[in-house]
């Protein structure tokens, strides 16, 4: 039986095979007795960096196998910022392989008091929620399953309000409830996310929360004021003399280092070319004495500039900021992680220097032997100095120097005043010298956690890394108006000043780079596209207005950081009446506005809006292996075949991965090689050329295990690191090969993408929740799954989440009714011909109706040209008559919730939220199921559905109600996406 004293020994059996001897510090013990203890986590934790602030994570899982009454389900560690090493993700990894992996010790105990009944998949699920775009649509496969979720306030707190960014409409209710249902949100750096935990307090002071708990909220921060304690009643955790007094904790709090100023005396005219110089200067220097030294910028251009100047130097240089793709910094850092990572073999003696931005503030486990950094607020420099002798190794101080630029104003366009004030404040405490006489700046400041603490107690309150905010008030109504998430209400209240206050902050654009689309056919695209649906990992944010300006081929451009900033004013541009210049003879860029499969549109600057994801051909250039590089012309790599997808691989056979395999590889090809040609001496040649020749045959588009020996040969010259590699040694198993050959349906033309063939894992396609075709077919293209045994499979898995979450037994049996009848609309005869590919004798002779069709849910065309076959009225949704059906057997049902029930029926696929689309059948027919009166097709609106709807938000809280959809939603999906026909 666990007890509050396993808990040193579940850390170690977590963390130390890859980590030494790791052991909770004083801190993190108490922490879990004062939960216990207290029955609820603090408000505040106040730990210096480097003392394992993401151990939090620990405390939260063995506290739900411990006290499962004191825990929340899903733990959401919120940081306001783009990270390149997501320190808390990689822990929550090494958590959930301990649980999967465990089989005795008290892992074991713990992943048994954590796995729910009927689950046989992973004992806690760990997600990355990265912005506005398809990352993982069903992120969380149940809702009854463990989780820890890794995420951006903008990420977190739009899906909380029903706006996720990036979500479509029809996903947005199963967002909301599972990050505002039993969910706790840990926010760390809390100063910059104010406004964020003002919203959530006012949010859940405004709804009954009848079913669970409104979310706990917990924040972090290196430097907590003690007033805050005193003055707000804040229940505050710190570290103890015990933390002090411990060997390796104290070690970190007393790690010494020395801080020094410098001055670059410059011109703002000449500061973005006299700084970078400056500090490239320094950190050349300082690289013969120390293996590692890090520089930091606080804006992208400036680490750019800085980059620049180092590279091709005689020191090896690096790139980090948190404006590139995933996949890029992971492949960056499988190459360069261990030789700067906390607690590596120090053996290797090669200097390496670091260039980065405010990317590796928070959640880089980095050790740095020497730190540049540009001034910055008083905040931003501690956690910049904790990558700094982050271990305590060093017996002589590691040196550490902010460069401050003379020009700077109080009107800073990344930190406003708080920049100039703090290096201000510093000059009173030590003196300045120059990068050509640093010796001028004397012996310094100490620098250790310890003594940053006792500096920052002294500060003034201008050094701090912001001004208050406004938030607007949060009432009823707004909440009210967020709920309604389908259709979505005219006009929309912004959630942007909710989540950061009345700011100019906008959301980001995300930007995913491809190749193979034509630019004399952009009607083509959305259908290239929907072969491999974007994902995150092959994804950028940017600025909206930085991105309307690339598009342009604007040089005009705004500082980009990696922490949100207020975009910066327009109107000198407007004033000037100078258009900016456009490519090809005036015309614009085109992009494709990305929602999610199906809903797409051909776009230019103009039309993208915050929050969008956009697709942009390869050729616009605009980024590199460092990330986002809008001065580069130079064809960007295409990198979507890289990001697994629900866990397994696919591959699109094409020119392009020609590129791929020189970028995992590092062959040189020119930026102008044409993606046909290969040079034919690269170890990757031979067996690529195979592949290519194999997807553009017969036997290649229908025999896919004739790709083993190429993808086995491919694999064995890519390292063992890059992620080509995994996904060719990942389809060396069971695969399919999809042609990709389309036919226009109004004109029976036929086209190929650039890549003919994509191969696949078994079964990794999920399940399409928003089309009427894409709902009505298979996981496992050729196999058809009847109505009866499918409808039986969601009612008993809705029945099983709702018993584990502990609902009551009216709404267990009120959601188990709901997946029961949820699609008995589709036993509508056209639809059934629609199922079976348009042919109407076979749905009419067949001794069952279907769920599950069994065509491929890739091919729109045929999807399509089965519809017009079958005569189904586009737009017209099965669920209007699945709720009408479900309506007439509930006529006698006392023991169900009958109004919830239709609900939950009509919006089963995100719609009804609070109204079904208003679809009229022009041509009616009449339905005859046995035991229920005649129903008609034509009289499938039902508009008491939006009172119904608000009926229901009173009675079970917005939140509630958006927990009960999702239990049957995730029932539906879960069995569909596993052809589940028996419970």
């Amino acid at each position: 039986m666990l007890t509050a004293d396993d808990f040193t020994a579940f850390v170690a059996q977590v963390h130390s095979p890859g980590l030494g001897d790791r052991r909770p510090f004083p801190w993190q013990r108490a922490l879990l007795d004062r939960i216990l203890a207290e029955g609820r986590w603090p408000d505040v934790i106040d730990v210096p960096t480097g003392l394992g602030k993401t151990s939090v994570l620990d405390v939260a899982v063995f506290v739900a196998a411990l006290r499962p009454q004191l825990a929340r389900r899903r733990m959401f560690f919120v940081v306001d910022r783009r990270l390149v090493v997501d320190e808390a993700y990689e822990h929550a990894t090494r958590l959930a392989s301990a649980l999967r992996d465990a089989a005795s010790g008290v892992c074991a105990q713990v992943a048994q008091a954590l796995r729910m009944p009927g689950d046989d998949g992973e004992v806690l699920t760990v997600a990355r929620m990265r912005g506005g775009v398809t990352w993982d649509r069903i992120w969380v496969e149940r809702p009854d399953r463990y989780a820890i979720v890794t995420g951006t306030v903008d990420q977190v707190g739009s899906r909380l309000l029903f706006r996720g960014y990036g979500v479509s409409e029809h996903a947005r209710s199963i967002d909301a409830a599972l990050v505002g249902t039993d969910s706790l949100i840990v926010i760390d750096e809390a100063h910059l996310a104010d406004a964020f935990q003002t919203t959530i307090t006012a949010a859940s002071a405004l709804d009954p929360w009848p079913l669970t708990p409104a979310p706990a909220v917990v924040t972090m921060s290196a430097t907590t004021p003690t007033t805050q304690e005193q003055t707000g009643g804040a229940r505050v955790h710190r570290i103890s003399a015990a933390d002090e007094e411990h060997p390796v904790a104290g070690r970190r709090l007393r790690a010494r280092k020395r801080l020094r100023l410098l001055t670059v005396t410059t011109s703002r005219a000449k500061a973005a070319t006299d700084v970078p110089r400056a500090m490239a200067t320094l950190a050349a220097r300082l690289a013969c004495d120390a293996t590692v030294v890090g520089v930091v910028a606080n804006t992208v251009a400036r680490a750019r500039a800085m980059f620049g100047h180092l590279a091709g130097g005689p020191v090896e240089v690096i790139l980090l900021t948190g404006r590139s793709r995933p996949i890029d910094r992971d492949i960056l850092l499988a190459r360069y992680y261990e030789r700067i990572k906390a607690g590596r073999n120090r053996t290797d003696p090669r200097p390496l220097i670091i260039v980065a931005t405010q990317t590796i503030e928070v959640g880089a486990n980095i050790d740095l032997d020497a730190l540049i950094t540009e001034s910055a607020p008083l905040s931003a420099l501690i956690q910049r100095l904790g990558r700094l002798n982050r271990l305590g190794l060093h017996d002589v101080p590691a040196p550490a120097y902010v460069v401050h630029d003379a020009s700077v104003t109080d009107d800073d366009p990344v930190y406003g005043p708080a920049r100039l004030a703090t290096w201000q404040w510093l000059t009173t405490q030590t003196p300045t010298g120059t990068v050509a006489k640093p010796e001028a700046a004397g012996n310094g400041l100490e620098a250790s956690p310890t003594a940053l603490r006792t500096l920052a107690a002294s500060a003034p309150t201008e050094t701090g890394t912001g001004t208050m905010v406004t938030v607007p008030v949060l009432t009823s109504a707004t909440l009210d108006a967020w709920s309604r998430t389908s259709p979505t209400p005219h006009p929309d209240p912004p959630i942007p000043p909710f989540l950061h206050g009345l700011t100019d902050h906008a959301p980001p654009v995300t930007v995913i780079w491809r190749t193979g689309l034509p630019n004399d056919e952009p009607q083509r695209w959305p259908a290239i596209i929907d072969f491999l649906p974007p994902v995150t990992e092959e994804a950028i944010d940017i600025p909206l207005r930085e991105l309307r300006r690339w598009l342009l081929q604007d040089p005009d451009t705004e500082p980009v950081a990696d922490i949100e900033i207020p975009e910066a004013d327009t109107d000198k541009r407007r004033a000037t009446g100078k258009p900016p210049p456009r490519p090809n003879g005036g015309e614009e860029r085109r992009v494709l506005r990305y929602h999610h499969r199906g809903d797409t549109e051909i776009a230019t600057a103009g039309r993208i809006q915050p929050g969008d994801t956009i697709v942009v051909p390869v050729e616009y250039g605009g980024c590199d292996q460092y990330g986002w590089n809008p001065a580069s012309t130079h064809t960007a790599i295409d990198v979507a075949d890289l990001a697994y997808r629900r866990g397994k691989p696919v591959l699109r056979i094409g020119a392009h991965l020609r590129h791929l395999a020189a970028y995992a590889t590092g062959t040189d090809l020119a930026p102008t090689t044409s993606p046909d040609a290969s040079p034919e001496a690269s170890p990757w040649a031979a067996p690529l050329n195979e592949l290519l020749a194999l997807a553009a045959s017969k036997t290649g588009q229908t025999q896919p295990d004739k790709y083993r020996e190429a993808l086995t040969a491919l694999a064995a010259v890519i390292d063992h690191r890059e992620p080509l590699r995994r996904t060719l040694t990942g389809l060396q198993g069971k695969i399919t090969a999809t042609p990709t050959q389309q036919t226009e349906p109004a004109t029976g033309t036929s086209w190929t993408p650039a890549f003919p063939v994509i191969l696949a894992a078994t079964n990794t396609s999920s399940a399409d929740d928003d089309s009427e075709t894409g709902s009505s077919t298979t996981a496992y293209p050729g196999r058809r799954i009847g109505l009866d045994a499918h409808q039986r499979a969601v009612a008993a898995r809705a029945a099983q989440f709702a018993t584990n979450l502990g609902l009551a037994r009216r709404l267990t049996a009120s959601v188990e009714a709901a997946g029961r009848w949820h699609d008995e609309g589709k036993r509508e005869l056209r639809f059934q011909t629609m199922l079976f590919a348009g042919r109407r004798a076979a749905a009419e002779l067949a001794p069952e109706p279907l769920a599950k069709s069994g065509l491929d849910p890739t091919n729109r065309a045929e999807a399509i040209r089965a519809r017009e076959v079958a005569g189904y009225p586009p737009g017209m949704r099965h669920e209007a008559l699945s709720a009408r059906i479900a309506r007439h057997r509930l006529a006698h049902t006392p023991d169900l919730d009958a109004d919830l029930v239709v609900h939950l029926i009509a919006s089963h696929h995100g719609r009804n939220r609070p109204l079904l689309p208003p679809v009229t059948d022009p041509d009616p027919i009449k339905i005859n199921i046995p035991g229920l009166p005649v129903l008609n097709t034509a009289d499938t609106i039902d508009w008491a559905a939006p009172a119904r709807f608000s009926r229901l938000n009173s009675q079970y809280g917005r939140w509630g109600l958006a927990l009960l959809e999702a239990i049957v939603r995730l029932a539906d999906i879960w069995c569909s996406a596993r052809d589940e026909e028996i419970p």
